[in-house]
């Protein structure tokens, strides 16, 4: 295999999972294929819509990270009635959230994801989404386990207790896994490791997956 990383690390990106909760995870599949193989084919969506940018169904039309549900039609907000009336306390000013069930509540700017229940006027979730295809399907080449595709030549597999069992379901290629080490210098003064690298464990746990 080629040599897919230059040694050097974009510090921008350093830490930035570091308070997601992100940071302590296995990835649960890592894969080649031979050619392209588009995203909307990886996603599982059912045609090359989704790969089209001025398309409503496109895969990364999502609601960019600062939205809220204040940008779905039919719901707002407004002052509250007088903080002065009533029993209610304490007696400070308050907002009202109002929504409008018989709106759409669709996402402001035309994004579609994440495609969500319309909530009551209570702001509780109401009725189903669409999970079969709305989302791609579950079948999909990036979750699938057993991967069949003639063009695959890297399959790794993670289903393994340490990272010393890690394989290619492909076959076509060997697996090392290379940890941080340290170096230095013997008495011949060649370099060799100064670190005793253990296996690390494998996640096994659905629920701890990265999807």
């Amino acid at each position: 295999m080629a040599k897919i990383h230059n040694g050097f690390i974009n510090k921008e990106l350093t830490n930035t999972f570091k308070d997601t909760g992100l940071n302590n995870f296995d990835l649960a599949t890592t894969k080649v294929y031979k050619g392209i193989k588009p995203m909307w084919t990886l996603l599982g969506f059912e045609s090359d819509d989704s790969d089209v940018p001025t398309e409503n169904i496109y895969w990364k039309n999502i609601i960019p990270s600062d939205y809220s549900f204040l940008n779905k039609s039919g719901i707002t907000v407004k002052d509250g009635d007088n903080p002065l009336s009533g029993s209610r306390t304490p007696r400070t000013p308050y907002t009202e959230f109002n929504v409008n069930e018989n709106d759409e509540q669709i996402w402001d700017d035309g994004y579609l994801y994440p495609i969500l229940p319309k909530l009551n006027k209570y702001g509780v979730f109401v009725g189903d989404v669409n999970t079969e295809n709305s989302y791609g399907v579950d079948t999909a080449a990036i979750t699938d386990l057993n991967d069949s595709d003639s063009n695959l030549i890297l399959n790794i597999d993670f289903d393994q207790t340490s990272t010393d069992d890690i394989i290619d379901k492909t076959n076509y290629n060997q697996i090392q896994y290379n940890q941080d080490y340290e170096v230095s210098l013997d008495d011949d003064f060649r370099v060799t490791t100064d670190t005793f690298n253990i296996p690390d464990s494998i996640e096994k746990n659905n629920n701890e997956q990265a999807f």
